[in-house]
């Protein structure tokens, strides 16, 4: 049996998830409910280098088994009213697709070190021939 599945806004423990959409295909095996499909969702993330929030889009794909009783797995279960219950499952592959290093755009600016100001905006005062103190000898070397 093939289920649409179109969700907006779910909260999964820490992640704030805008929305979840695909098909998922449901097939008996062996007192089992495999679970199987390719599902679109959008989650609230942080770029690394401006600290801005955005909505990072991920392709997931879910293949599962969920057993017909919480006695045989007390997590991956359908329970006595034939409801499916997808948070953990899903919540766990979106933690596995999110990438390490998050950033907003691919030519993200970041911020001004000095300042903090976020350089996607435009530039800032900043003096940037300011040198650290601790390697100013280091200049005399380079002229």
């Amino acid at each position: 049996m093939d289920l649409a599945v179109d969700e907006s806004h779910q909260v999964l423990g820490d992640l704030n998830v805008g929305f979840v959409r695909g098909t998922l295909r449901l097939t008996r095996a062996n007192r089992r409910v495999l679970v199987n499909g390719q599902l679109q969702v959008a989650v609230d993330a942080e770029c690394v280098r401006c600290l801005t929030t955005f909505q990072l889009k991920l392709d997931l794909h879910i293949e599962e088994l969920f057993a017909l009783s919480p006695s045989a797995d007390p997590v991956y279960f359908i329970d006595e009213g034939g409801w499916l219950n997808l948070l953990q499952p899903l919540r766990e592959q979106i933690l596995l697709a999110v990438p390490i290093h998050l950033v907003c755009r691919p030519d993200c600016k970041g911020l001004c070190s000095q300042c903090g100001q976020n350089l996607n905006d435009g530039p800032c005062g900043c003096d940037a021939d300011k040198i650290d103190p601790r390697l100013a000898a280091l200049k005399t070397l380079l002229q």
